[in-house]
This record gives structure tokens, C-alpha cells and sequence, in this order.
């Protein structure tokens, strides 16, 4: 099994795409379906179908811990179909008809299934139903379904031993949340505190008060909150502050227009193994040094996931899981974004460490590294001019850069300087981009991208060892212009129309 297959079995997530779509309430039951190809236009509303277990409507009912929820009724056009069961993505069935295994534990739950075809078709399903241990399950009143070609999404690796393999390797097994109370226990004199929080203002309490070497374990569960959450608190080089969570504890605004889902303004944080989702940007960094963000997922996001800005350096993003962005402004849409465009230096300008001068936006010596981004409007990987020195290393982008708003139209854009660009997989180019029911064309044209937009910088960066799979119009590389540009001859790009490499839209030879 190739590198690519078995990382696609391991990481394929949660595909809440941005489109606003028209509901139908069927027997509860909330469903959507679109169809259209590339150009149509062409939104259809059909009657819905259903989610079942055993049988009978999942709606309403009252089932045991453990059972398969069954998608009934779905068109064959449908492909794929993805679980997530209070807010948590469970795992894609890639084989109808649709199921799943759902174990649980007592109390009201909601399942959501977004069902997808190759041709744009969707259909979003979704009940509430109670469990009550012990609860005897009816007979089902059909056959059962077969056991489903599944795709689960990749654990979080845990905060003291984070993962070091590359992401299409085994995923390692989560730790049980820690019991939650509202503020931190009592620690001995001079040693490091552990916060347990379970409530939006524990977590504020804890990110404004934390010192260096404290851990901030936030339970499971859903926070909602307005104002913004702010880390402001520091940490240093050798006694990072720890903010750590599993997948099933989200930080999340009102909706994708809300607020920042998490803000952090001080320097050495490791944020671990959480979700932020639904909020109009993912996780932002302003003068944050030396912060890893580590194992989180970021998704149904307004603009961008993850921003480094203003000077934030010396920052990582790893082993993360970041999804559906662009659901506001498909042309602010990236997956991360490092440094700040030029016409915006001015509210983010600091001074650069090195040079002492102040000009711009100076993030430099970031590492992005073995992620999964995937359904992203804008780059998968936007590198600004003013940064430099950075490292984009082992990820994996899925459907990017397909939007075409504000130049967005690749999966990575390099305008800074001396990047180390290696190992990455472009693929899923050309499908269609879904937004507000209407099937959209997609306006991918280069895998990677060089931009010379400011004097100095657009310069010294490195690709070796990308793979783009699939078709692409242009050039798997493109450079705007080479400058001092390298494109090593070990990238792949064997579908692109234009050839491997390109200078201002005109084939050129790789480095060997």
C-alpha cells in the first residue's frame, strides 16, 4: 500500500464543507441535498432521508450504549458518508449503504451525517436521541447493513510524548480527560501547577494566571464564549505552560462570524490534542515566540485556522488536523498562515530580533509539519513576504486553494524568504468547491507557488521531495519570478499541464 493510501485511511476527516444550504425538516430530521457540476449553478432540494438504528427512526428514540446507526434511503449517487456524534468526527464510511458503530454513555446525544457524491451532491442528516443504560435494543426490522469500508480519523498524540513518525504511520491511543474542577489544585511551594477546568471562565482564569511549567487540562465538553479566550500569560524556553485537552473538548464562538477561537499573546505555550471550531479565525499568534501548537484539530472556520503574526517566531504546527476553512471570506480562507501581507504591516509591524530594525511583519522559524489540511478555499500553506527561514515539511493538502478569490489558486504560496519546503503530498485539485448550494468551478491552477510581491523577499526558497498527485492546469512548481528560487528534480508532478517547474509562466528546467 502506497504512503499516500494508507495516510488517506488514517487521516480522512470530518468533511463539514462551508456551503449554506437549504434545509428540510423530514420527521425531525434535518437534511439538506445539492446537486450541480462545475458551472451549474443548480440547487435541488429532494425529500430526506433518514438516520436508523435497528431499523427504526434514530430520532427521538431511546437506544442502548452501544449500536449501528444506518443512513436509509440515500441516493446512489452518494459516496461517502461522515459520522459525528456530539460535535466529535467519528469516521467516514466510504461503502453503501452507510453505517456506523456508535458506543456511548448515558444521556441526550445528537449524530450528524453529511453524506457526499463526486459530482457535488450533498445530504446532512441529523437526530437527537436519549441512551439509557441497560436499554434492550428492538429487533431490526431489516437485514443489517455490511460491515463498512471505514476511514477513521487520525488520535492526537499525547502532550509529554508527542509524535516524531511520519503521519501515515499508526496513530498513537489518547489518555482519559482529567477530572474537571474549576481552578487550579494547590501545589506544593515552588513547583508547577496543574489546572483542571471545566468551565469558560476556569479557562480564562487559567490562561491570564498560568506560569511557566503549569498544565491547563481542560475536560470534555463544548465552550462557548464571547469575548475571545486570550493565553497572556508566559511561559519560558525550558518551562513552557501546557494547555491541554482531548478532541472532545472544543473552544468554539457563537458561529463562524463570532470571534477568535483562541487568541494567544504570550510566548512558550504548547496547546495540545483540543478542537477550536466555529469561529471567524482558527487559533491566532500575535509577538507569541516559541509556542507548538500540537495533535489539535481546527475547522468550520471563517477566514483562516491558524495564524502566526506579528513577530511571532520560533512557533510549530504539528500532527494537526485542519479543515473547512474560508466559510465567511473563502479569499482569507488559509489553512495556516505565517507573517502578514505588506498593506497590513502597519497595525502589525514589530521589531525583527535579529536586525533590531522595525519594518513588518518579521514571523520567522516557524515549522509546519506532518499535518493534514483539507478543504481549505484559500493557500493550504500562505508564507508572507517578511518572513523568513521557515520549514513546510510532510503534510498533506486535500482540496485546496480552490477558490481563486484574492489569487487564491494553490496549495502553497511562498513569498518570504529561505523556506525549506519538502516531503509535502498536493492532491484532490480539481473537485468541485460547494458554497451556498451552488457547485462551483475550481480555480486551482499551480500545486506551489513563489510570489516576489515586496523588495527583498520571494527569494532563497527550497522544494525538494513535494509530490503532487492528480491533475493540475499549471506547473506543479511556479515561480513569480525564480529569483534565487531552488526546484530540486526529486518533486513529482507527472499530471501538471504546464511541466514541473515554470518562471513567470514559461517551463523551465529543475536543479538537480
Amino acid at each position: 500500500m502506497s504512503r499516500s493510501a494508507r495516510y488517506r485511511q488514517t487521516a480522512l476527516g470530518l468533511g463539514a464543507r462551508h456551503s449554506r444550504t437549504l434545509r428540510l425538516t423530514v420527521a425531525a430530521v434535518a437534511a439538506t441535498v445539492v446537486v450541480g457540476g462545475i458551472g451549474a449553478g443548480v440547487a435541488l432540494a429532494t425529500p430526506a432521508p433518514a438516520i436508523t438504528a435497528n431499523g427504526r427512526s434514530l430520532q427521538g428514540a431511546t437506544v442502548g450504549t452501544t449500536f449501528t446507526a444506518d443512513v436509509t434511503g440515500a441516493s446512489s449517487n452518494l459516496t461517502q458518508a461522515k459520522f459525528i456524534l456530539d460535535g466529535v468526527y467519528l469516521g467516514t464510511d466510504e461503502s453503501a449503504p452507510f453505517s456506523w458503530p456508535i458506543t456511548t454513555t448515558s444521556g441526550s446525544h445528537t449524530l450528524k451525517v453529511r453524506a457526499e457524491g463526486s459530482t457535488g451532491a450533498q445530504v446532512r442528516l441529523e437526530a437527537t436521541f436519549t441512551v439509557k443504560t441497560g436499554t434492550v435494543q428492538p429487533a431490526p426490522g431489516s437485514p443489517a447493513s455490511p460491515s463498512p469500508n471505514r476511514t477513521a480519523k487520525p488520535v492526537p498524540p499525547q502532550a509529554d510524548t508527542p509524535a516524531t513518525t511520519d503521519p501515515a504511520g499508526p496513530a498513537p491511543t489518547a489518555t482519559a480527560a482529567p477530572v474537571p474542577s474549576a481552578t487550579a489544585t494547590t501545589p506544593p511551594a515552588g513547583s508547577a501547577r496543574v489546572w483542571s477546568v471545566s468551565t469558560v471562565d476556569g479557562i480564562r482564569q487559567a490562561l491570564a494566571n498560568a506560569k511557566p511549567g503549569d498544565v491547563v487540562n481542560v475536560a470534555d465538553g463544548e465552550y462557548t464564549f464571547k469575548p475571545r479566550l486570550v493565553a497572556s500569560a508566559s511561559g519560558t524556553k525550558n518551562a513552557p505552560i501546557t494547555l491541554r485537552g482531548s478532541r472532545k473538548a472544543v473552544l468554539r464562538t457563537k458561529n463562524t462570524s463570532g470571534d477568535y477561537g483562541l487568541w494567544i499573546t504570550g510566548s512558550y505555550w504548547r496547546v495540545e490534542g483540543l478542537t477550536v471550531a466555529h469561529a471567524s479565525k482558527g487559533i491566532v499568534l500575535d509577538r507569541s515566540v516559541g509556542t507548538v501548537i500540537d495533535g489539535v484539530e481546527v475547522y468550520d472556520i471563517g477566514a483562516e485556522a491558524v495564524h502566526f503574526r506579528t513577530c511571532s517566531t520560533d512557533g510549530v504546527l504539528r500532527n494537526s488536523f485542519i479543515h473547512d476553512t474560508g466559510v465567511e471570506s473563502p479569499q482569507y480562507g488559509e489553512g495556516v498562515y505565517v507573517g502578514s501581507a505588506n498593506s497590513n504591516w502597519s497595525s502589525y509591524k514589530c521589531t525583527d530580533p535579529v536586525s533590531g530594525q522595525t519594518v513588518g511583519d518579521n514571523s520567522e522559524r516557524v515549522t509546519i509539519e506532518n499535518n493534514l489540511f483539507r478543504d481549505i478555499t484559500a493557500e493550504g500553506a500562505d508564507l508572507k513576504e517578511g518572513t523568513d527561514s521557515g520549514v513546510l515539511r510532510n503534510n498533506r493538502f486535500e482540496h485546496t486553494g480552490f477558490s481563486g478569490a484574492n489569487s487564491a489558486d494553490s496549495a502553497v504560496d511562498a513569498k518570504g524568504n529561505n523556506w525549506l519546503i519538502q516531503g509535502n503530498v498536493v492532491t484532490d485539485n480539481i473537485r468541485p468547491w460547494v458554497k451556498d448550494g451552488v457547485a462551483r468551478a475550481n480555480a486551482f491552477l499551480d500545486a506551489f507557488q513563489t510570489h516576489a510581491v515586496y523588495a527583498g523577499y520571494g527569494t532563497g526558497n527550497v522544494f525538494t521531495g513535494n509530490v503532487v498527485e492528480g491533475a493540475v492546469s499549471g506547473f506543479g512548481i511556479a515561480m513569480y519570478p525564480a529569483l534565487a528560487n531552488v526546484a530540486r528534480c526529486d518533486n513529482s508532478a507527472p499530471r501538471a499541464a504546464l511541466g514541473l517547474v515554470g518562471n513567470q509562466r514559461k517551463p523551465v528546467a529543475c536543479v538537480r
